[in-house]
């Protein structure tokens, strides 16, 4: 029912320039999703496709959205439940930070938390992961492992820190933990002449970086890895996840950049 014309025009035809782009963007995507574990989503893959300069020609988010959408890909994290829980504003006198995360410089403010993280075969051991995350860029700059959350595992995760940065006099945030609250862990803040600030119990959006970077952590990292057997291979899993999130994963708030190289462009 064709032409002899239209039909060897049909069979002669050479992809087009814009179906030869799509094959290699999704080519490109589905490389990505399989490097991060299938947790990058439509803004996400936007932002690594760029950062990892894997494309000679620009894409959007719109133009990335469509191709996932049309070839069904999805990131494939668990949801985070949120308490449901009405939220009262309070003022709080020792919380000097007052919500203002976004910083200039580096080593303005770092906000330090601990999580618990389970590890081992048949019988599960539990331990806690303590960090120190400085508000600019949001960069890891240390870590400690603990069997529960004390002020000596507290100190120790600030030493780390300022081997790191030894010049350093940062605000502190922290919760009300036990830990932040002793007198050791304040008397070896003063000593480094740091100020103290404190969020309000019950109030997590207080120190919402911290909570953040909890988040991908369990949600992007451990979940889409094996649990630990031992305490060594949880603080080798601990240790590769700083790596991962400091120098290979890309964000749209840190303007297209890992969290090292948004660091480090100051200087």
């Amino acid at each position: 029912g064709i032409t002899r014309d239209a039909y060897y025009k049909w069979i002669r035809r050479k992809p087009s320039k814009h179906e030869n782009e799509q094959a290699e963007l999704l080519s490109s995507i589905l490389e990505l999703e399989e490097k991060h574990k299938w947790t990058l989503g439509y803004l996400g893959m936007t932002t690594q496709l760029a950062f990892e300069n894997k494309l000679n020609f620009k894409v959007g988010l719109k133009r990335v959205t469509n191709c996932m959408r049309k070839h069904g890909i999805r990131a494939n994290i668990r949801k985070k439940k949120h308490n449901r829980v009405k939220r009262h504003e309070e003022y709080i006198n020792d919380n000097l930070l007052d919500g203002q995360f976004d910083r200039q410089r580096p080593n303005e403010v770092w906000v330090t938390d601990t999580t618990e993280v389970l590890y081992g075969v048949d019988k599960l051991k539990k331990a806690r992961v303590h960090i120190v995350l400085d508000l600019y860029g949001r960069y890891a700059l240390s870590y400690n492992i603990s069997v529960t959350e004390t002020a000596i595992s507290a100190i120790e995760v600030f030493r780390r820190a300022f081997k790191i940065e030894p010049d350093a006099h940062p605000m502190i945030h922290t919760d009300r933990g036990a830990a932040y609250r002793s007198i050791d862990f304040n008397d070896y803040l003063a000593s480094r002449n740091c100020i103290h600030s404190m969020s309000h119990p019950g109030h997590p959006w207080e120190n919402s970086p911290m909570e953040r970077w909890w988040n991908d952590f369990k949600l992007i990292w451990l979940a889409k890895r094996t649990r630990p057997k031992t305490l060594e291979e949880l603080e080798e899993s601990v240790k590769e996840s700083i790596e991962y999130f400091n120098t290979q994963r890309a964000y749209t708030s840190k303007n297209g950049l890992t969290a090292e190289k948004f660091r480090v462009q100051t200087a």
